[in-house]
Order: structure tokens, then C-alpha cells, then sequence
């Protein structure tokens, strides 16, 4: 048995913090750059303002909107998408630092991995507007969003084998990992988004149920970790 220090602490509840103002930043901002998002869509260039069920997110970070003149919303949305991405990977670090403690260095290592590969899709986005580079910035989407999900699924059995982690987060990670893998497959394989208006609705609406499905086991988990945190002692295999 061995105890984190009080300079350990500290540095993981930062580390933690930053994972969750990351993840919240990027909600709020966001969600003001909708409500400024001056308008187009895919199979609507002309259309009037950000509509939820068919923009995607990526349509605030375009450079031109369509077409139609400078994207006032672009740099807005990188700036968030990267700070997301690079916080993601800050928060991670952090927590593998704190299972090496409690499940050993392997599970730890690949938690981060996975963790990083998330942030570094995220701010892979975030630097390649889907309007300049298509396929890059579906790559970038894919590796964030499919590298997320096998970080949950390792992340869970870090939780379980954790003393001083409550299971009941670990759970929630499982069931979240079932939507993420759902809507995952919705984008991989469902009707490609330029079909038709009904398919670009379920690309999109699958797309923020990822994204915000995301932002909420981010924040569980640094309510979790910082609950764990407050445990005195850690086991070391």
C-alpha cells in the first residue's frame, strides 16, 4: 500500500479540472457560435442560421460558408475544437498517472494512448476545416470519435480494478460505450449525409448524440476521479 502525496494531489486535481473546463468550454462555445453561425448547409447553401438536426458541427468551422463568403464562425470553432483536444489529452495523462497506482503501467499506458489519439483527432479537426481538406478532417473525425470509445471500454476496467474508484463510474462507461458504438456505426456505415435531407438529419443528430455523449462521460469521469482522489490510501500491484 502506498499514499499519493499532497503534491500528487494537487497535480491530478488540475489535471482533472482542466479535462472538465476543456470539455465545458467547448459546450458553451459552441453553442454561441450556432446562434452567430450566419447560415448554409449541405444540399442548402443559402439556408438561414445553424439549424441543429441538419448542420454539423463542422459546418461552423468551414472556412466559406458554401460558397458564399468567409465563415465568420471558423476561427471560433478551432480555437475551442483545439483547446478541447489538447485538454482531452491533459486529462488522460493525468488519470493514467493515477490508475499506474491502483491496475499497473499497461492498462494505465493504453488508457492514455487512447486518450491521446482522441485529443489528437479532435484537434486534427480542429486544423483541418472539412471545406479545405474532406478527407482528412473524416479521418481526423474518425480517429477521435472511434479512438474515444476503445478508451472508454479500457477506461472502465482501470474503474473496476481501482480500490478507491467507485464501480458505479465504471458502469456508466459501459453503457455509454453501447450509444457511442451505435452512433459510431450510424456514421461509418449509415446513408451517406449529401443522399438526402432525412439522411443528413441522422448523420447529424448521430454526430452530436457522439459529441455530447462525449463531453458528459468526461465530465463523470472527473467527478469520479476527483472522488477517488479523496481516497487516502491506493494499492500498488
Amino acid at each position: 500500500m502506498s499514499s499519493l502525496s499532497t503534491a500528487e494531489k494537487r497535480l491530478l486535481l488540475i489535471g482533472y479540472l482542466i479535462g472538465l473546463t476543456g470539455v465545458l468550454q467547448y459546450t458553451v462555445v459552441t453553442w454561441w457560435l450556432m446562434s452567430v453561425y450566419p447560415g448554409g448547409r449541405i444540399g442548402f447553401s443559402e439556408s438561414i442560421g445553424y439549424d441543429f438536426t441538419l448542420n454539423f458541427l463542422s459546418d461552423l468551422g468551414r472556412t466559406s460558408r458554401f460558397g458564399l463568403g468567409e465563415n465568420p464562425t471558423a476561427f471560433g470553432y478551432m480555437a475551442t475544437l483545439a483547446s478541447a483536444g489538447i485538454s482531452t489529452t491533459i486529462f488522460f495523462g493525468t488519470l493514467s498517472y493515477y490508475f499506474t497506482r491502483t491496475v499497473g503501467k499497461f492498462a494505465a499506458n493504453l488508457c492514455f494512448i487512447l486518450g491521446t489519439i482522441a485529443g489528437i483527432g479532435y484537434i486534427g479537426v480542429a486544423l483541418n476545416p472539412i471545406d479545405e481538406g474532406y478527407w482528412i478532417h473524416v479521418k481526423f473525425v474518425q480517429w477521435g470519435f472511434i479512438g474515444f470509445w476503445c478508451m472508454t471500454l479500457v477506461c472502465a476496467f482501470c474503474i473496476f480494478k481501482s480500490p478507491g474508484f467507485p464501480n458505479l463510474y465504471g458502469y456508466i462507461l459501459l453503457l455509454f460505450a453501447v450509444m457511442l458504438g451505435l452512433q459510431i456505426c450510424v456514421m461509418l456505415f449509415g446513408p451517406r449525409s449529401w443522399t438526402s435531407d432525412e439522411a443528413l438529419r441522422l448523420q447529424v443528430i448521430a454526430q452530436k448524440v457522439v459529441v455530447y455523449s462525449e463531453i458528459l462521460v468526461m465530465a463523470f469521469l472527473a467527478i469520479g476521479a476527483i472522488k477517488a482522489l479523496n481516497r487516502s490510501s491506493l494499492s500498488v500491484p
